[in-house]
Order: structure tokens, then sequence, then C-alpha cells
């Protein structure tokens, strides 16, 4: 769905579909779908995205903009599936776009687009579908991803977006708004870290060695300094990684440096034991 370099005709072709009614009870005879086509004449065919939209003056709005923003794919509007079965000759669409205007879905409404994919999922073939919808419900985008739609689409997208979207969907991918997941994300509970900063997390002895860590004080002089051997600083010094999961002396200095920023205060009164 890139852009053209050239301009090419926007060609509105009304065709009359006066055949008989026939299929989904939701047909509706005499409907005129229209064709939004833009083609790339240095390519040959462009993509076909079919828009099925019982209103037809939305339905021809959305196909008008989504053509404007992108000139090598027609876009064509009919009131239902069937109208779009029984054109003459048959044309095969890239994607299907349903546009349910309720943002919360009746179970008619579930009902109906539950055998619209039906139909369209039955033969050899199929287009990928999409839905353009009001709602942004997470319950109802789950469900009806759960029944083999491969986009969901609110009427709150940016014309540039869906055309992504719908582009994401041809090529085998699934589009949901990151957005419409936010409530999902908010309940994933998320383990924290130990922090360096738990009280029990480290004695009196192994505070001071990790203090004289933080500024880069070889063993040998932490074990002058806190009048003990330096094997046992060593030992100290183990521990400590041990607790932090750290694998280096620069590790330790980093991962204990804001429990020192916040208990600095108490840490100025502990004194190096007796040895």
């Amino acid at each position: 769905m890139a852009s053209l370099g050239t301009r090419d005709a926007l060609t509105l072709v009304e065709r009359d579909t006066a055949e008989s009614r026939r299929g989904f009870s939701g047909a509706h005879a005499g409907d005129n779908p229209v064709v939004v086509e833009q083609r790339d004449q240095s390519r040959g065919r462009a993509s076909r995205i079919v828009i099925i939209d019982r209103r037809q003056l939305v339905g021809r709005c959305l196909a008008a903009s989504l053509s404007e923003a992108d000139r090598q794919t027609s876009f064509e509007v009919f009131a239902d599936i069937e109208s779009w079965k029984r054109q003459t000759p048959f044309v095969a669409a890239s994607v299907v776009v349903l546009c349910r205007p309720d943002g919360n879905l009746t179970e008619t409404e579930w009902t109906e687009i539950t055998r619209e994919l039906a139909f369209l999922q039955g033969e050899a073939g199929a287009p990928p579908v999409a839905v353009i919808s009001d709602g942004e419900n997470l319950d109802q985008i789950v469900r009806i991803i759960k029944l083999g739609v491969k986009g969901y689409i609110p009427t709150t997208t940016s014309v540039d977006i869906a055309l992504q979207a719908l582009q994401l969907v041809q090529a085998g991918g699934v589009y949901i708004p990151a957005e419409c997941l936010l409530p999902l994300l908010a309940n994933i509970k998320v383990d924290e870290p130990v922090e360096a900063g738990d009280d029990d997390i480290f004695s009196p002895r192994q505070l001071c060695v990790a203090r004289a860590l933080r500024k880069g004080t070889p063993n040998k002089i932490i074990a002058y300094e806190l009048n003990m051997c330096e094997s046992t600083v060593k030992v100290h010094v183990r521990n400590i990684m041990k607790k932090l999961k750290a694998k280096n002396r620069t590790e330790v200095a980093y991962l204990t440096n804001k429990y020192f920023l916040r208990e600095d205060s108490s840490l100025a009164s502990v004194k190096a034991p007796a040895a």
C-alpha cells in the first residue's frame, strides 16, 4: 500500500445489483455497490479491499478517505456480503472489512457476525477479515479475534494507522490497537526484584564491606579498616554477590547504590564490630 509517484485516476463506479435477493437475510435488493479505485498503471492490477457497510454514505466516506491516502488500492463498498459475492464478474478481495457501527454488540449482532465470518471462511483461499467498530471493549475484541478476525480497528483510529493495520492483515498478521490492551496489561503482576534496601538482606559486617566495595576499596584495605582477616572479607564479598545476583564487584557497587543513598543516615551510625 505504498504511495505512488504519479497521480492515478480516481474512478467511481456505481453498479446496479437488482438481482433477486438470496443468501443472508441481511442482504438488500437494489443496493448500489461503489468502487473507489486507484490503479498503479506501472504494476498492473491494484490490491482490492472490500468494505461491507450497510450505511452506504458512511461506507463511501471511509472508502474515499482510504483511497485518498493509498492510490495503489481499490476500495469497493457493498451493503452486505451477498451483494459482493454476486457481482459479475466476481473479483476476489485482498481483505474484507466488516463495519459494525455499534460499540457493544448485542447477541443478535453476534449471531450475524458469526454467520458472516463462517460464510467468508468456509471457502478455499478466503481473504482475511478485519472489523471496524466504535467499541474499544477488550472482552469484545478478544471474542471477535477468537472468531478468526485478523484485525480490529476502532473508529477513533487515524486513516494512516488504519491503512497500516489493513496492510498488516493482508500480509498475514493480526492487528489489535495497543491502547485497547492497556487494561489487560494493568492486571498483569510482575515479580519485583529484591532490592538491596531490605532490612534483613545484609548483616552489619556485610553492610560495611558493601559500602567499601562501592568506593572501589581492595580486599586488603577493607580487612585493615574493618579489623578482620582478608579471607573473611572474601567470604563476605562472595555472600554479597550471591544475594544481589551480581557477577562482579562493579555490579555490587551499582546494585547497592540506591540502598546506601536511602539509608545513608542510618548506616552512618553502623560501626564495624570488634574482631
